[in-house]
């Protein structure tokens, strides 16, 4: 049964995402980088996630004044998986959208999905309108629940078993998706 976030999904087109989507990424697993970043993170959301999140994407990183960083800190650490709600607040920081917030997310929660160009353009072409805005939440909640969709349809072959995050996969295996 397809869920109510992929109504609409050309069906054929997704099934061959999924049989494709473990040699997508299948070199997803020697990145180094990125792997040493996700696992770098044990504890609960804080501003250390933050930069390593920065770190990992190469950002310059922002330094916030104390009363920023313990609202954003606060806010991690509020927000349940898949609600992007409370993040709504963080774009009124200077220089922060919502590609930055995925990332953020992403690293401290290893849920959330990176917030993609290339990945929203495949699920538009998968028949699922996604747009990419970086300065609308509402948008990354769309892009958040077709990911939670592709999750929850995905066959039992369809998702590598290979360590790490299933957002991380299915947004990569997107973006590589023709």
């Amino acid at each position: 049964m397809i869920p109510v976030s992929l109504y609409g999904v050309d069906v054929d087109r997704c099934e061959n995402f999924y049989s494709e989507l473990p040699s997508l990424v299948a070199d997803s697993i020697d990145d180094e980088e990125y792997s040493k970043a996700i696992f770098a993170i044990q504890d609960k959301a804080s501003m250390e996630h933050i930069r390593v999140a920065e770190s990992w994407s190469q950002r310059q990183p922002f330094v916030f004044p104390e009363e920023v960083t313990n609202e954003i800190e606060m806010i991690i650490r509020t927000v349940s998986y898949p609600d992007v709600a409370l993040l709504q607040h963080l774009l009124t920081i200077d220089g922060i959208d919502t590609q930055r917030i995925s990332e953020w997310m992403h690293f401290s929660t290893n849920l959330y999905p990176i917030y993609s160009q290339k990945a929203c353009d495949a699920l538009t072409e998968m028949g699922l309108e996604t747009p990419y805005k970086l300065d609308d939440m509402a948008s990354y909640g769309l892009y958040v629940s077709r990911i939670e969709g592709l999750k929850m349809y995905a066959p039992a072959k369809g998702l590598p078993e290979i360590g790490l995050p299933r957002s991380r996969m299915l947004q990569l295996g997107l973006e590589r998706f023709e």
